[in-house]
C-alpha cells in the first residue's frame, strides 16, 4: 500500500514521506533534521535511521535545510538531478551515495517506480515527481510557475495529489513585497496561484475520486481558509460532481499530515 504524510509544507520548509511496506522515502528535507525524525516519528512511526532513499526537487534552502543531517542519519542515498546537485553538494559535505535523476526518466527505488519531470522554476534543473506502486499512485507537484500540457499528461490519473497552491494573487499583490519578489512569484518561474491550482486540477483529475492536498502555502500572501474556498468553488463550477468525487485536504508548515493511504478508495 502506497501512503504518504506531508511532514511540512510552506514558504519555510517542505518535507515528504512516502512509503509502501518495503520501501521509504523521504521527499525533501527542507526543515531542521531534528524536526524531521521528530514529524517521522509522530506521524508515521518510522525513525529517520530506517528512510531508504532521499529526493530532492531542487536547491532552494526551504527544500534542503536538513539535508545533511537527515543524510547523516540514514545513510540513505541522494538522488538529484545533475543541476540540483551542483548548488547543494558544498553544503553536503560528508560520505553519500548520489544517484543522478533525469526528466523523463523512470526508475525504480524498492517496489516505487518514480517518474521525474521538469517544471519551470527559478532553479538550477529542478523536477517534480510522480510515485507508483502496484496500481497506486501520488503525485507532488510544487514550486512551479505553470502548469504544462506535458506536465498534465505526465500526472494524470493518480490516486492523491500534494499540489502547490501557493498564493491569493490580490492578497500578493497588496503585501510588503518588493515588486521585484512579487513579479518573481507570479511569473512562469515563480509559484502557482490559487485559482492556477484549480484551474489546472480541473484538467487533471478526470473522472476519477481523488485526494487532493493543498500545499506550499505562503504564510504572508495565503490562507488555509481561502486556499481551500478558491480551489473548491472553481472546481465546484467546473464539475457538478466535485464534493463527491474530490477530498481537499490541508497540510502546515507546523505539523505533519497522519500517514494516509494514497489511494482514493481509503478515507483521509
Amino acid at each position: 500500500m502506497l501512503s504518504v504524510s506531508v511532514l511540512a509544507s510552506g514558504s519555510s520548509g517542505n518535507a515528504i514521506y512516502i512509503s509502501t511496506e518495503q520501501t521509504r522515502l523521504l521527499l525533501d528535507a527542507g526543515i531542521s533534521g531534528k524536526q524531521i525524525s521528530q514529524r517521522l516519528a509522530t506521524a508515521c512511526q518510522v525513525d529517520g535511521s530506517q528512510i531508504t532513499a532521499v529526493l530532492v526537487t531542487h536547491e532552494h534552502v526551504d527544500h534542503v535545510r536538513g539535508l545533511k543531517q537527515i543524510l547523516k542519519l540514514s545513510q540513505a542515498p541522494l538522488y538529484t538531478t545533475e543541476g540540483t546537485y551542483a548548488e547543494i553538494v558544498s553544503g553536503i559535505s560528508g560520505n553519500h551515495i548520489h544517484k543522478v535523476v533525469r526528466a523523463g526518466e523512470v526508475f525504480s527505488i524498492g517496489d516505487i517506480r518514480i517518474t521525474p519531470f521538469a517544471v519551470s522554476h527559478d532553479a538550477e534543473e529542478p523536477v517534480a515527481y510522480r510515485f507508483d506502486a502496484g496500481d497506486e499512485s501520488l503525485a507532488v507537484v510544487t514550486d512551479l510557475g505553470f502548469v504544462s500540457d506535458s506536465i498534465k499528461d505526465v500526472i494524470a490519473g493518480c490516486d492523491t495529489y500534494v499540489f502547490e497552491s501557493n498564493h491569493d494573487v490580490e492578497m500578493l499583490r497588496a503585501g510588503p513585497y518588493p515588486w521585484s519578489i512579487k513579479r518573481r512569484i507570479l511569473g512562469d518561474k515563480g509559484h502557482l496561484s490559487n485559482t492556477d491550482a484549480a484551474e489546472a486540477l480541473i484538467d487533471i483529475i478526470g473522472q476519477q475520486e481523488v485526494k487532493v492536498y493543498l500545499a506550499h502555502l505562503s504564510e504572508e500572501n495565503n490562507q488555509p481558509d481561502l486556499a481551500d474556498l478558491t480551489v473548491s468553488s472553481i472546481l465546484q463550477e467546473a464539475r457538478s460532481t466535485y464534493q463527491e468525487q474530490v477530498s481537499l485536504l490541508r497540510t502546515s508548515r507546523y505539523e505533519p499530515t497522519i500517514l494516509t493511504p494514497v489511494s482514493a478508495k481509503c478515507n483521509a
